[in-house]
C-alpha cells in the first residue's frame, strides 16, 4: 500500500490483545485506524456497511460469535447497542484479543456506553504521525534522554517547517500536490462537522461559523481565550460556544491544555490560518506540544500530567510534565539563540510553587547546549524529537 508507514502504536495494540478482551482505539476521522487495524484483523465489520447496521439493528449478530478473532468492529458509535452486545459475549468468555472498537468519536465520554465497557477493554488513542513517524524513524524519548549533546539524527529547520504545514493525517501529508491537499482537507472537515458532529451537538450553527470557530482556535493555540470572547467573535451563544468546544474535543479535533487548547493535527491548524500567524515561538511551541504529546501517549499512556502554568506576575511555563516517580519538568519555549532571562526567571517562579524536585529546561531557537547557573537545562528545541 502507498505510504504505508509503521504506527508507533501498532505493537501496543498486539500487547494488550494478549490480556485485554476488548482493545478501544480511538482517533481522528482519516488518522489511519482502518489501515492500522487490518494488520491486526480476523474479522473486519465496519457499521460504515449499510447492510452490516441493518442485520445487527434486526437483532441478527450471529457474525459476532462466528467470526474470527480479534473481530474488528470500525466506527462502533454507529450502532450504541453494539457495546452492549460485545459486552455480553465478553462476560461469557473474559479470553483475551476477542474484539477491536474504533471510534473517530470518543463513546467512551457516554455513560451508557462506559459502563458496557468498563474493565473489559484497554483505551488507546492513535494521533497524527509524529515527525519522525513520518520519516518511518523510532520514537524518541525526550523525557528520558535529557543530554547536553545532539542527538544521532537530529531533525532540521526545514523538516520541523514543512510538518508544521503538512502535519500527520496520512491519507493527506504524503499527496505532493497542494491543491488536492486543501480539498481534501476541506472534505475532512465538512464530513466531521456536518455529519459527525451531530452524533454529539444536535446543533444548528452554520457550516461557516463552525468552522470560523475552529479556526480562531488554531490560530490562538496554548493562549487563554474565554468562551465568551469566541461567543462574539462567532456570533454565537458562550453555551452554544461551550458545548461545541467539548464536541471538538471528542472528536479528536483539538485537545485541552489547561485552560487552553492545541489541535491535534499542526496539518490541518495550519490549513485554518495558524501558518499565517508571523510569530516564531507560537511555531516553536506548537511543534514541541506535537512532539512531547506523541512521546508522552506512546510511551507513558495515562501514566503523566502534561499542562501549563502562568502566574500574575507574568511567569509563563507552557509545558509542564509529571510522571509516575520521577521529578515534575517544567519547560519553557524561548525565540531567542539562548535562554533570556525571562525564560529562567519563569522557571524560578515555578520552582518556588512546588516542594518537589524540579528540572527547569529552556528550548531555545540557537545551536548549543549548555546548563544555566541557575541550573536549568538549556537545550536547541528541535533535540526533543
Amino acid at each position: 500500500m502507498p505510504n504505508l508507514r509503521n504506527r508507533y502504536l501498532n505493537d501496543v495494540i498486539k500487547k494488550d490483545l494478549r490480556w485485554s478482551p476488548i482493545v478501544s482505539l480511538l482517533g481522528m476521522r482519516q488518522v489511519g485506524k482502518t489501515t492500522l487495524l487490518r494488520q491486526n484483523a480476523g474479522t473486519y465489520l465496519t457499521l460504515d456497511d449499510d447492510n452490516l447496521r441493518n442485520a445487527w439493528e434486526t437483532g441478527d449478530w450471529s457474525i459476532l460469535e462466528s467470526g474470527r478473532k480479534p473481530i474488528i468492529i470500525d466506527e462502533a458509535q454507529k450502532l450504541p447497542g453494539v457495546f452492549d452486545r460485545v459486552k455480553l459475549l465478553v462476560d461469557r468468555s473474559r479470553r483475551p484479543g476477542q474484539f477491536i472498537l474504533t471510534g473517530s468519536v470518543r463513546f467512551l465520554a457516554k455513560k451508557d456506553i462506559r459502563e458496557s465497557l468498563t474493565g473489559r477493554t484497554s483505551i488507546l488513542e492513535l494521533l497524527p504521525m509524529s515527525l519522525r513517524e513520518t520519516h518511518s524513524e523510532p520514537l524518541q524519548s525526550f523525557m528520558e534522554r535529557l543530554e547536553l549533546k545532539m542527538p544521532n539524527n537530529a531533525v532540521s529547520e526545514p523538516q520541523i517547517v514543512r510538518y508544521l504545514i503538512q502535519g500527520g493525517m496520512p491519507g493527506i501529508c504524503f499527496k505532493r500536490d497542494g491543491s488536492v491537499q486543501q480539498r481534501m482537507r476541506e472534505a475532512h472537515l465538512e464530513t466531521i462537522l456536518l455529519r459527525d458532529l451531530q452524533l454529539l451537538v444536535r446543533t444548528r450553527v452554520p457550516y461557516i461559523k463552525l468552522r470560523s470557530l475552529l479556526q480562531i482556535l488554531a490560530q490562538n493555540q496554548g493562549e487563554l481565550i474565554s468562551h465568551r470572547s469566541l461567543g462574539r467573535r462567532v456570533q454565537i451563544s458562550t453555551p452554544t460556544v461551550t458545548q461545541l468546544l467539548a464536541a471538538f474535543v471528542d472528536l479528536f479535533l483539538i485537545k485541552p491544555h489547561g485552560k487552553t487548547y492545541y489541535f491535534v493535527d499542526c496539518g490541518l491548524a495550519s490549513y485554518l490560518g495558524a501558518a499565517r500567524i508571523e510569530n516564531r515561538l507560537f511555531h516553536m511551541e506548537r511543534w514541541t506540544y506535537s512532539e512531547l504529546l506523541a512521546q508522552l501517549t506512546y510511551r507513558h499512556r495515562a501514566a503523566f500530567e502534561f499542562y501549563p502554568f502562568s502566574s500574575r506576575g507574568g511567569a509563563r511555563v507552557p509545558f509542564v510534565i509529571e510522571l509516575n516517580g520521577a521529578p515534575t519538568m517544567a519547560i519553557v519555549v524561548d525565540p531567542s539563540t539562548g535562554a533570556s532571562e525571562k525564560s529562567l526567571k519563569s522557571l524560578t517562579a515555578f520552582r518556588k510553587t512546588r516542594r518537589s524536585p524540579i528540572k527547569g529546561i529552556v528550548l531555545h531557537d540557537g545551536t548549543t547546549a549548555y546548563e544555566s547557573a541557575s541550573g536549568a537545562i538549556c537545550l536547541p528545541y528541535r533535540w526533543i524529537a
